[in-house]
C-alpha cells in the first residue's frame, strides 16, 4: 500500500514539475545491499540476530520522490519508503527466550525480521549554488515485525512508532560535469529510543533527466520498550541508484 501511494505521488508530481518552471521534481530508486547486526529482546535476554538467528544480509529496495522550488519560506518536500526483510536459521549454542517462548540450546531456530520505514521530510535550502545545504525535519513511521520459530512453536512481536527527526543534507556540485558528492543525516533521541541514518553519496546528473548515484547508507535502530520490544540494530551497506529530475 505504501509503495502504491509513493508511485501515485510520482505520477502526480511529474505534470506539476513540467507545468511550473520554478518547480523541480526528482525521483529515485535503489537497491540496498545491506548487512544487519545487533540484538533484539522481548520479555527475556538479548538475542543476537547474527549468531543466534542466522540473520546476515539481504538486498532491499528504497524509493523516494521530492519537490523543490524557488519560493522563499515555503519548504521543499520529500517522501521516502525503505523496506528491509530478512530471514535466517541457526542451531542455538545457548538457550534464548522471546516474548515468553523458550528455545533450547542445540535446537534449530529460524528468525524473521521485517522493517518498514516511511519518511516525510520538509526542508529548506539556505545555501543553493555550487554548495547546497538542506535543513529540515523528518517524520518517520516505523513498522517492525520480529518472529522466532523452533520445533513446532514460534513467538512473534511487533513494534510500531512514529518518530520526529532532525534532517541535514549537503551536496557539492562539480561545475560543468554533472558530477556531485554529498551526504545526509536523519537523527533523533526520542522517549528513550534512538533512530539514526547516514548516507554518503557520489552521483552524476545528465542533461536529459536521467542520473545515477552510488553510495553507502547506514541505519541504526535503538528501541526502548516499544510495544514490548527492545532493539539495538545496525543495518548498512552500499547502494546503486537511478534518478530522474524534471
Amino acid at each position: 500500500m505504501k509503495r502504491l501511494m509513493l508511485g501515485a505521488l510520482v505520477l502526480g508530481a511529474t505534470p506539476l514539475a513540467q507545468a511550473a518552471p520554478l518547480v523541480d521534481a526528482y525521483f529515485g530508486a535503489y537497491t540496498w545491499d545491506a548487512e544487519i547486526s545487533g540484538d533484539i529482546a522481548s520479555g527475556g535476554g538479548n538475542i543476537d540476530v547474527e549468531h543466534d538467528l542466522g540473520l546476515d544480509d539481504s538486498r532491499e529496495n528504497v524509493l523516494f520522490v521530492g519537490v523543490e522550488h524557488a519560493i522563499p519560506l515555503i519548504p521543499n518536500a520529500r517522501i521516502r519508503h525503505m523496506e528491509f526483510s530478512e530471514g535466517g536459521s541457526h542451531t542455538l549454542g545457548r538457550g534464548i527466550s522471546f516474548n515468553g517462548q523458550d528455545f533450547l540450546a542445540g535446537e534449530e531456530v529460524s528468525g524473521d525480521l521485517d522493517l518498514e520505514l516511511l519518511d516525510g521530510t520538509l526542508y529548506w535550502s539556505p545555501l543553493n549554488n555550487v554548495v547546497k545545504l538542506d535543513l529540515g525535519v523528518t517524520v518517520r513511521r516505523m513498522e517492525a515485525d520480529f518472529k522466532v520459530s523452533g520445533l513446532g512453536r514460534s513467538a512473534s512481536e511487533s513494534a510500531n512508532k512514529t518518530f520526529p527527526m532532525g534532517y541535514l543534507a549537503a551536496r557539492v556540485n562539480l561545475p560543468l560535469t554533472g558530477l556531485y558528492v554529498g551526504g545526509e543525516v536523519n537523527a533523533i533521541t526520542y522517549d528513550g529510543s534512538d533512530m539514526r541514518d547516514y548516507t554518503a553519496r557520489v552521483g552524476w546528473q545528465s542533461d536529459f533527466l536521467l542520473g545515477v548515484e552510488a553510495g553507502y547508507s547506514r541505519l541504526e535502530v535503538e528501541l526502548d520498550d516499544i510495544s514490548g520490544v527492545d532493539t539495538d540494530l545496525e543495518i548498512g551497506g552500499p547502494y546503486l541508484a537511478a534518478t530522474l529530475r524534471f
